[in-house]
């Protein structure tokens, strides 16, 4: 079972943040906290695999804290997920270890990908005194590799996905005001919101549209969509 301690200082996205780890097997979330020193607290009590580490954070920043784990010789992994995109902080972040950058907001799909290099980086070091070449290619060269398999997939949908309301979708979304929601989707094509919702989650998995997190003051978060620039040349791709 992994371990997982998130740190992250905005309570609704440390929320979100559980929740995806919550959906993948075999992971735990040992505790939520709101700063580094919380997280220190801790790591003195408790065994963690994994950190989700938010750059900025009340007091000691999330960057200076990875640079104390560090400096303790700590192993424990690390992935980034902030609002921070500027080179300087990405840059540092790898500097100092850490094996994935996630800015916000970001795909569950996105997400799962940076814990499946979490999971290939622990096949090829956590058994025995020594490793092979297969192992480490399948953690370092983990993205290349899925892109090569991804290209040479067949442009087939994923099973109760059909191509004439792919289509419907795509068209309704082109005559939409950008952003829109899922409900705004469904009432302009007639379609329930729980397909609507299928329908988007595969293209935003796809990269085709754009998924961002609006966080309301009551209630839950809202999601909205936008189209990214190549979204009619893929789409014809499976049409």
């Amino acid at each position: 079972m992994t371990k997982v301690l998130i740190i992250e200082d905005d309570p609704m996205v440390a929320v979100l943040n559980q929740s995806f780890v919550e959906q993948l097997p075999d992971m735990t979330v040992v505790k939520n906290v709101r700063s580094a020193d919380e997280a220190k607290n801790v790591l003195d009590k408790n065994s963690i695999d994994l950190i989700l580490l938010d750059v900025f954070l009340p007091g000691e920043t999330g960057i200076e804290f990875l640079t104390w784990l560090r400096m303790e010789k700590s192993n424990v992994v690390v992935i980034l997920i902030t609002a921070a995109d500027d080179v300087k902080t990405v840059k540092e972040a790898i500097r100092y270890g850490a094996i994935d950058y996630l800015i916000k907001p970001f795909t569950f799909e996105r997400f799962k990908m940076a814990i499946d290099k979490y999971r290939n980086l622990t096949f090829a070091t956590e058994e025995g005194d020594r490793t092979n070449q297969s192992a480490i290619d399948r953690y370092l060269n983990h993205t290349e590799a899925q892109g090569r398999q991804n290209q040479s997939e067949e442009k087939e949908l994923p099973k109760g996905l059909s191509k004439l309301t792919l289509k419907k979708v795509s068209e309704g979304i082109q005559e939409l005001k950008e952003p829109f929601s899922t409900k705004d989707l469904a009432v302009k094509i007639s379609l329930s919101r729980i397909s609507t919702k299928k329908y988007l989650q595969f293209l935003v998995d796809y990269q085709v549209l754009k998924e961002t997190m609006i966080y309301l003051e009551i209630g839950r978060p809202l999601t909205k969509y936008e189209i990214q620039a190549d979204f009619t040349e893929k789409i014809e791709e499976y049409l």
